[in-house]
């Protein structure tokens, strides 16, 4: 066709046939740019025919106004990210996850094609991210130039990698494959993760969490100082009893909190007092000959999950839901705010009825872990109430089913996760030596047979 495309075979993919095709870009380029397409046959007159079918393809786009291989990997970067918004904007997908994907396209993606010197399509290669989990590791944590201070940098874990290849791998799958900016999605592998990198949140043992316990009893009642003493003494209360509360039901953060959707400034998730339900507890007393009054439970019914199924969840924080009750409704009273609705979230800020921010729950779980230092070990974050409320039902011999129906948690991920918990417990069973043969036939058995 009179120079405006070749067929070719290359040395490191001699078998068949191969289009290339030359992309005249500005007066800047400073060396060649081709599109490179294998044509799948070995026979050179197909190869000529599907070769002419390519180019075709090719100077249709161009005459639609494509820019083909010319395109900079930022252009196409933020226009996946402004797909993704308008996403979120409707509703498709959740405000927080187009956050995530933007920081880590814009803080870390945009710098490791910095770093491998990728600025065009064309600079796409099927290895071009061999190199992405060693830089991530060793380079990329460094770069991070979004809010978290420099000073609390640290390297991502393999989950949080894996996590960043699915999103490098969906904008192959769902925007540049389609588009056909490139033929085909790099071969960048997933890590296999061990028990130890998902044990991010362990259980707190129950002998250090009594001392978290009796902690958090002191710290709420201790008087706050300045002019906003009321409220500082309202945040501790709540802060507190929302812990009891996720450690006695195995809650989410974002089910029992809720946050506030910074665009569509609606409430996301979150715990109403219209979601709980108090149900009363009796036994019958052998020595006492007459009924007697047991601690309540309560039924916390969790509409909006991270699964986006429903659960109801009965628990033993009935206790710390009354007493929170009782304090909200006498603090609004001295207070002069008005009572609360069935609506009204049970955490909320009585100033703005939104949701504390989550970071506040966190940044005062850190302090808690500073005064606790000596006994209370870093590893155990906020998120450990939930994996300790599992476990102290595994240990009450709870069914497994019924656990995952409480809790939202997939079959696999329990039997993952805590199995090795139960192992444990089973330690003087498995262990048990055997002396010899007498251990086959233990004294005191016989046989009727």
């Amino acid at each position: 066709m009179d120079g405006e495309f070749e067929i070719c075979r290359f040395a490191n993919y001699p078998k068949f046939w191969c289009f290339r095709y030359y992309v005249r870009s500005g007066p800047n380029q400073k060396k060649p740019t081709y599109i490179k397409r294998s044509l799948k046959t070995e026979d050179r007159g197909i190869a000529e025919r599907r070769a002419y079918e390519e180019w075709r393809k090719l100077k249709t786009k161009e005459a639609e106004g494509a820019h083909l291989t010319g395109r900079s990997v930022d252009q196409l970067i933020d226009e996946w990210l402004e797909k993704t918004r308008r996403r979120a904007e409707t509703g498709e997908i959740k405000t927080i996850t187009y956050k995530a994907k933007k920081t880590f396209f814009i803080n870390q993606l945009k710098n490791y094609f910095l770093a491998k010197s990728v600025k065009r399509v064309a600079d796409l290669q099927v290895d071009t991210y061999d190199d992405f989990r060693y830089w991530r590791m060793t380079e990329g944590w460094k770069t991070n130039n979004g809010p978290i201070p420099r000073k609390n940098l640290k390297p991502p874990t393999d989950g949080t990698i894996n996590a960043e290849i699915g999103l490098i791998q969906e904008w192959y799958n769902a925007y540049l494959i389609p588009k056909e900016i490139v033929t085909r999605k790099p071969t960048v592998k997933r890590k296999t993760l061990d028990m130890d990198d998902l044990a991010a949140n362990p259980p707190i043992p129950k002998e250090r969490w009594r001392k978290v316990y009796n902690y958090m009893d002191k710290w709420s009642r201790s008087d706050a100082k300045g002019i906003n003493r009321p409220a500082v003494h309202y945040w501790r209360m709540c802060c507190r009893h929302y812990i009891l509360v996720a450690y006695n039901s195995g809650i989410r953060p974002t089910e029992g909190v809720g946050r506030i959707d910074p665009v569509t400034k609606k409430l996301d998730r979150g715990l109403t007092w219209d979601d709980v339900e108090i149900v009363a507890q009796s036994h019958y007393s052998e020595r006492q000959e007459k009924v007697v009054e047991d601690d309540p439970i309560a039924i916390l019914n969790i509409r909006k999950t991270k699964t986006n199924v429903p659960r109801e969840v009965p628990c033993r924080a009935a206790v710390y839901l009354i007493r929170w009750k009782e304090f909200v409704d006498k603090w609004r009273e001295d207070n002069g705010y008005p009572p609360v609705t069935p609506s009204g979230l049970v955490f909320a800020n009585p100033v703005t009825e939104a949701p504390y921010p989550y970071t506040m729950y966190s940044s005062t779980w850190s302090k808690f872990r500073e005064e606790l230092s000596d006994v209370f070990d870093d590893q155990y974050t906020l998120y450990s109430t939930r994996s300790s409320y599992v476990t102290n039902q595994l240990e009450e011999g709870v069914d497994v089913q019924d656990i995952c129906k409480m809790t939202g948690h997939s079959y696999r991920v329990m039997t993952r996760h805590y199995d090795r918990m139960q192992m444990r417990q089973r330690i003087p069973e498995v262990t048990k030596r055997r002396f010899g043969r007498r251990d086959l036939k233990p004294s005191g058995v016989t046989k009727l047979v």
